[in-house]
Formats: structure tokens, sequence, C-alpha cells
């Protein structure tokens, strides 16, 4: 990251600090702490903690088997190094001045010891209100990193769509589409394979299933380019599909359609949500649409903004969030479709472009 980028960050959090009348912001290795500093901080027993004060300079708090890295990673920061056998929390509080009970946000991660200690000492709040707003919204560099990433998992799902054949297992397809991931160099790749009555349950871990001649197979993958990351779902049959999944896809692909245009800047998430809800209700299927319509992506692939009923903060130009629609027939079959879209003035622009289409690429 450079050091304007750095900058302009750090003073958006001092802003904030400012408008929440905090003292100070500690951020433990976390989302939080790379998007602020551009570096990947190690989460481990051994406190580390970047701190940030409404006034003055910031500094990190590190062990010293990490500090090198750190400090190559972020040159402008000045480091707190403690050795083994120390109690780190005590540097932290001596650097704080933990004694005048300052008022601290609280980035997400921070081990249960620590934060008792720190709770005990201070004002503290969750740093969310802050940080999360801040993240949610992208900026042109990020956007492009998001871009490559939707790109990347639209040609893997393609890929993994034709590789499926019956008598494979989830496993098996699983293992190929991490793979491909790591051929493209992307990082901390995860995917869903749910096939037959598995691709009913929305958060299914894949399984040791042989799939069959015929089954519904619903694939949900994504990975990190540059730290940002991909999600997309697609849905497939092998052969002729179950009596009613025809209907129910083109019901959940209608409703995909229908949260997309309803996105855009200005809209309420709750109302992008029922506009996709609405589409499911009116075909029959509500009871069986169990999840929010979509949630944000960036370094992390589940932040905010969330779209979900009772968010009624507005969307604004530069958040990434799925749609992401789905109809789960328990023990016998799931349909769920989903893309990333860029919150733009007009609407909401998509990033992937896999094909809609339930039959694998072989087979169109």
């Amino acid at each position: 990251m450079t050091a304007s980028r750095h900058q302009e960050r750090f003073g958006r959090a001092r802003h904030a600090l400012q408008e929440l009348r905090a003292d100070w912001l500690l951020v433990p290795p976390s989302a939080d702490f790379r998007w602020l500093t551009g570096a990947v901080a190690r989460s481990t027993e051994r406190l580390v903690a970047l701190a940030l004060p409404r006034h003055g300079e910031p500094f990190c708090l590190v062990p010293r088997l990490e500090s090198d890295a750190l400090a190559a990673a972020c040159p402008w920061l000045e480091l707190e190094v403690w050795a083994d056998g120390e109690d780190a929390f005590a540097r932290l509080q001596r650097r704080m001045d933990l004694t005048r009970g300052p008022a601290v946000l609280v980035g997400e991660g921070l081990r249960a010891e620590p934060l008792l200690r720190l709770a005990a000492r201070a004002r503290c709040r969750p740093a969310t209100r802050a940080l999360a707003r801040m993240r949610a919204v992208k900026d042109s560099l990020e956007i492009r990193l998001m871009e490559e990433a939707a790109a990347n998992a639209d040609r893997i799902m393609e890929q993994a769509a034709d590789f499926v054949r019956p008598g494979m297992t989830e496993h098996e397809v699983g293992a190929f589409i991490l793979s491909r991931f790591e051929v493209a160099g992307d990082t901390d790749a995860w995917e869903i394979v749910g096939s037959g009555p598995n691709s009913a349950l929305p958060h299914h871990f894949t399984s040791r299933r042989t799939i069959e001649e015929g089954d519904v197979v619903l694939l949900d993958l994504g990975a990190f380019t540059g730290g940002y990351g991909s999600d997309i779902t697609r849905t497939f049959w092998l052969g002729v599909p179950p009596p009613d999944a025809e209907r129910v896809y083109d019901v959940v692909n209608r409703a995909r359609d229908a949260g997309i245009a309803a996105a855009g800047a200005g809209a309420e998430p709750q109302a992008v949500d029922r506009a996709a809800r609405q589409v499911i209700e009116r075909a029959g299927y509500g009871e069986y649409f169990v999840h929010r319509t979509g949630h944000g992506v960036g370094l992390e692939v589940h932040e905010p903004p969330y779209i979900a009923a009772g968010n009624r903060e507005p969307l604004v130009e530069g958040m990434v969030h799925s749609i992401e629609p789905g109809i789960y027939l328990p023990g016998r079959f799931g349909v769920r479709l989903e893309d990333l879209v860029v919150v733009e003035r007009g609407g909401a622009r998509r990033l992937n472009h896999a094909p809609l289409d339930p039959l694998p690429p072989r087979l169109r």
C-alpha cells in the first residue's frame, strides 16, 4: 500500500474517532488491519494490535518473531516490539495510558484474555460502526481487483461444470475447483459442491457422496485476488432433471434479475431483498427461500452491506455485494444463482458473467 493511501485511511479513521468521541482505535490481525495498513498480520496467542490515537501517531504492538515481516510491509509504522516472557498487555497499557480509562473502539478478532483486561481498564465499544462503513465502499483499485477475482471465478465455474460427471464424488469436484484456483494464483480458495438432496442444504459441507445421473449439482466457489474476494454460485443438472427443477430454476433466475434491477445507489438493502423475495413468494416457494438475498464482499467474503430485511442503510456507489436467491426443497434438490454486483449511480453492474444455463458446457 502506498504511503498516501494508508495515510488517507488513517485520516478517515481519526475522523470516525472524533465523531464517535473515542480516544483510541485498537485493531488486532483482521481484514480491518489489512485495510488500514496493507499488511497481513498473523493471528496467534501472541498479542498483535494496531493502536491509532485520535491525536498523535499510531503504533503496532508486535512480538519479536513477527516484527521483521511487519517492518518490511509497513516501514512507516512505529513498532512496539515485545519478547517472549514479557507481559505484552502491560506494554499496551503503558503506551495507551489505560490508567486514565480512555474510550477505545475495539476491532473484530481481539482474543478474550486481552479483551477482558482491556475492558477492565477502558471504556470499550465495537469499532464496526466506524470501520465497516469505510471498508464497504471500494475505491477504483479495489474494484479492479474484484473484477479480476470475478473473472477468475467465472472461468473456474465453467471448468468445474464441464468437469463434473456421474460417478465422481463431491469431494473430487471440490478438489478440482481448489486446484484451478491455485493455478490461477488466487489464495484461500473455498467451494461448496452439493449434489442431489445435498443441493437443498444452503451451506452444505462438500462430502464423499457419489454424484448420480439426473442429479441437481450446486456449485458455490470463490477465492482471493490481491486480497479481494470472489463469490459465485451456479446450479446444473446431469441428464434429465427432477420434476419441477426447470420451473424452480426459472423462478430463482427471475428473482436474481429482480434483485439486481432493484440495487443501485440510494436503494435500501431491505428493498433489494424484497424485490428478489417477492418473485419467489408469488411463485409459491416463499417458505423455501431461507436466507438473505445477499452480502457484501471485499477483504472478507461476508461483510457489509447485508441485503436483508430490516437493513435500511442506503447503498452507496462503490459497494460490492452478492445477489443470491435460492429455493431449497428438503430431501429433493435446491437451486441457487449468485452474482456479485458493484453499486453505481444508475443501478448495479454485474461482476460475474458465467453463463446462466443449467446444462454443463459440454451438453449445451
